[in-house]
């Protein structure tokens, strides 16, 4: 019979010296963040489709491309301003307007023959390769034309 007494007592006196628990706060597990899917569309069985354009879309200069500049048979001589032209058909950029003395002189300007089938390149950097050192080549986003001023002259 004192057993059974005993075994309550007991633990009324331990809980009576023991403080309150004090809550454990709920940790929150932390996740690494998950990236966000791009959108995809899909265009055919296996196929799926970005939905974010392209740099090449935005920034068409940015283009990777390949010309060959066939020699004209009435006149041999293929202009830098040819080579020019060709690398910006299609692209939705011409050549400013208007056409200076300078310009003049480089549209006017023979292509070196190593030049004639260059590529793949940017077509930014092929119409500097055209152009040469001597010229800078600036783009208007506004009117999408691209035009040449000479560089600088550096005293060597």
């Amino acid at each position: 019979m004192k057993s059974r007494y005993v075994w309550p007592a007991t633990v009324l006196l331990l809980s009576a010296c023991a403080g309150k628990l004090q809550p454990v706060p709920a940790q929150v597990a932390s996740l690494p963040a998950t990236p966000v899917p791009p959108d995809v569309v899909h265009t055919s069985r296996y196929t799926l489709v970005s939905l974010t354009p392209d740099d090449t879309l935005r920034y068409p200069l940015r283009q990777i491309a390949s010309h060959t500049l066939v020699t004209p048979r009435k006149n041999p001589v293929i202009t830098r301003g040819d080579a020019l032209r060709a690398w910006l058909t299609g692209t939705g950029y011409g050549l400013c307007l208007p056409v200076t003395r300078e310009m003049r002189q480089l549209f006017n300007g023979p292509l070196p023959d190593s030049q004639r089938s260059p590529g793949p390149l940017r077509i930014s950097e092929a119409l500097e390769v055209i152009a040469g050192s001597a010229w800078n080549v600036t783009t208007d986003e506004v009117s999408r034309t691209v035009c040449f001023q000479r560089a600088p002259q550096t005293l060597s």
